[in-house]
């Protein structure tokens, strides 16, 4: 898939450029961004199950238009690749709405290094296009039509154990398709293996920011080359930086003024921000 193609009605142009750093408010729901408040340091990224950490993160950073908290169910619920279009939104406040990304060619006589920028905007439209079109598998006269997966199908799947990467693919596609046309698409599938290949193709093509590829081109040998981009992944890198800059602010604020960390979040971010800069504006002075 090409990057042009590409994000929701969810969050509009003029929303994202005038989000603050305490909230972009998205329809019915406002989002904070991560690493400025008590509650993130409380968010484990060493945990075992990543859907268990992206849904923590969002809904410790998201809330209704009042900015009450939502219950974790409503992001379990979530379709994946929504989740994923909010833990990107997260990821990107308050000062950024692009992603950016360091690839090597994969051309043997070249492998020079490219920095590649995926605007938000367009992610959230792909997503969007992808949430307007129904999914529907064809095979031989019958027409299956599957839902996206949510968080609650992708924890069952995990808490599974297949054989192979095949025998998890036909037991996710069934939990996808509606009751009735499960028995159809057993006695099918059971009589022609050679679907699988479709059935792959389709569970990488229904969450576009899940299975998320970008056709790149060499700016310096001119080879093209399609890239796969774990964008989640991207998000819980740029989560746990937040997590790590705020650590070594409550350090330096509890060093330098020997505030307790309770009186350190009592104080708005912009103002520990400044107090930072105080101390730094000493320490060039000695």
């Amino acid at each position: 898939m090409l990057i042009s193609d590409r994000t929701s009605d969810v969050i509009s142009s003029s929303e994202i450029s005038e989000a603050t750093t305490e909230k972009l408010v998205v329809r019915e729901l406002s989002i904070r961004p991560f690493g400025y408040f008590e509650e993130d340091l409380e968010i484990d990224f060493q945990q075992t199950h990543r859907p268990d950490l992206e849904i923590q993160i969002l809904a410790c950073c998201m809330g209704n238009r009042e900015g009450i908290k939502i219950d974790s169910s409503f992001f379990w619920n979530l379709e994946i690749g929504k989740r994923t279009e909010y833990l990107l939104t997260v990821a990107t406040l308050p000062n950024r709405s692009q992603i950016e990304f360091n690839l090597n060619c994969y051309n043997s006589e070249c492998q020079r290094q490219m920095e590649i920028t995926i605007l938000l905007l367009e992610l959230i439209l792909l997503q969007q296009q992808a949430e307007n079109h129904p999914t529907e598998i064809a095979l031989e006269t019958k027409k299956f039509s599957l839902r996206k997966p949510t968080g609650i199908d992708q924890k069952s799947w995990l808490e599974q154990q297949f054989p192979d990467e095949d025998s998890a693919t036909l037991a996710m596609v069934q939990t996808l398709l509606p009751v009735e046309q499960i028995s159809s698409f057993q006695q099918i599938f059971s009589q022609e293996k050679h679907w699988m290949q479709t059935l792959n193709q389709v569970m990488e093509e229904i969450d576009p920011l899940v299975n998320f590829s970008l056709q790149v081109n060499c700016p310096y040998c001119g080879t093209e080359n399609l890239h796969d981009f774990d964008l989640g992944d991207w998000a819980l890198q740029q989560l746990y930086r937040a997590q790590q800059q705020l650590l070594i602010t409550v350090h330096r604020l509890a060093s330098h003024y020997h505030w307790r960390e309770s009186d350190i979040f009592a104080i708005p971010p912009w103002r520990r921000s400044r107090y930072l800069d105080l101390i730094q504006r000493e320490v060039n002075y000695q």
